[in-house]
């Protein structure tokens, strides 16, 4: 009995049926569990800011490629006016008339060429007969 006095006082509260880890250091019954707990909580938490910060990255490149569209179909517009521009001026008539004059040579014609056409009210359905 006086033995057992003569140990330090952590020696007499383990059985030497348990192993000893750190004599130094009693570790607490849930330690460990509340190690898991923080670890699995860090790692939520790694996860749900990496993909925070995933769709934020996507939004910047959404609106990069909008803004870059919108530029594109500022051009796509103004080339749209100017060649709108550049057709009503090539088919004005008299540009038309002096194509017509110049290079292929056509002339007005005279007054016995011309013959007016009019159409009865009983002939338009009997056009084939």
């Amino acid at each position: 009995m006086q033995q057992a006095r003569q140990l330090p006082a952590y020696n007499r509260l383990i059985s030497p049926a348990q192993p000893i880890r750190n004599p130094g250091v009693i570790q607490r019954p849930g330690s460990r569990l509340r190690k898991v707990k923080l670890f699995f909580t860090l790692t939520f938490c790694f996860i749900l800011s990496l993909v925070v910060v995933a769709q934020y990255s996507s939004l910047i490149i959404l609106n990069y490629r909008l803004s870059n569209a919108r530029v594109e179909l500022a051009e796509i517009k103004e080339a749209s006016r100017t060649l709108e521009l550049e057709a009503s001026q090539l088919s004005t008539i008299g540009r038309i008339e002096q194509i017509a004059r110049e290079e292929l040579g056509m002339i007005e014609p005279e007054i016995g060429q011309l013959r007016v056409l009019t159409a009865r009210q009983g002939d338009s359905n009997q056009l084939g007969e």
